[in-house]
């Protein structure tokens, strides 16, 4: 296990030498190319933890923080990015003899790791290239064997406990945006490859830019439509991640209460634009 452990945390590293004999190892494909590694792990389905974890949705902040302090419990100075995943599984490999029932080792499982496990590992399933498709299937399995050796937690990670309530429908653009954009809001992670899927479905056109941009423009172009679309992935979502109780439960509600509240919102914009179609002209 501690083994497997640390090839998948190199693996999740830039293409180097190693990777190839580390994959083979391990009965993966081949590993990805730079390309390919920079559009999936640079650009979408980002391996840090306050990504998913932090309200905001972003690199950082208070959900960071959180992680280096459990490096700092342990009596050093935090990695310089102590919630990327190549630190934490490394970390939890490093914590293999640690003694059976060692609350440190349950403790970066569940709180910094098992934590935003689910969907993210559906994220790189989702959109990886092969490799990484494998890499997160590999994972989860190691990742629930794992939680079934340490035993469920007493209780849910505090970023979870923490984590701003369930939000309702956003009454504007701007928050509506934001509100999509932080996975741990709506338990829903959208990516660039995702709206390039709903453009796709949709017959709409997609600008190029960072997403925020991108889904505004695409909401401005269709706005019933993409809410429904939204809504659907929400509910696709929540079926597809992986199963590491009581996490996976948390992140599904989060999932299809979003889901709710977008089919709410796609209903009021059919009905304006109805609204629209019907009113004389002046």
């Amino acid at each position: 296990m501690s083994d497997a452990l640390r090839a998948l945390a190199v693996l999740l590293e830039p293409p180097g030498a190693e990777h190839p004999g580390l994959a083979a190892a391990l009965e993966l494909p081949a590993p990805a190319m730079p390309d390919e590694h920079t559009s999936v792990l640079v650009f979408q389905a980002y391996p840090y933890g306050s990504v998913y974890l932090g309200a905001e949705g972003m690199l950082g902040g208070e959900a960071r923080d959180r992680i280096a302090g459990f490096w700092r419990a342990l009596g050093g100075e935090p990695p310089a990015e102590p919630d990327h995943l190549t630190v934490l599984l490394a970390g939890l490999a490093a914590l293999a003899d640690e003694p059976a029932g060692s609350p440190v080792r349950a403790a970066l499982f569940w709180e910094h790791i098992a934590s935003w496990m689910p969907p993210y590992l559906a994220a790189l399933g989702r959109i990886g290239a092969p490799f990484h498709a494998a890499w997160a299937a590999l994972a989860a399995t190691l990742l629930v064997e794992l939680a079934g050796e340490l035993g469920p937690p007493a209780r849910l990670p505090l970023a979870l406990r923490a984590a701003p309530p369930p939000p309702a429908a956003p009454g504007t653009l701007d928050a509506l945006l934001a509100t999509l954009l932080a996975p741990v809001q709506t338990g829903v992670v959208v990516v660039r490859d995702d709206l390039e899927r709903a453009a796709d479905e949709l017959g709409l056109g997609l600008r190029a830019g960072e997403r925020r941009f991108a889904l505004r423009g695409l909401l401005g172009q269709a706005p019933a439509a993409v809410l429904s679309w939204l809504a659907g992935e929400a509910r696709a979502q929540a079926a597809a991640l992986v199963a590491l109780p009581p996490i996976t439960a948390w992140w599904a509600e989060r999932a299809k209460g979003t889901a709710a509240w977008l089919d709410e919102l796609a209903g009021d914009a059919r009905l304006a634009s109805a609204a629209a179609q019907v009113m004389p002209s002046r």
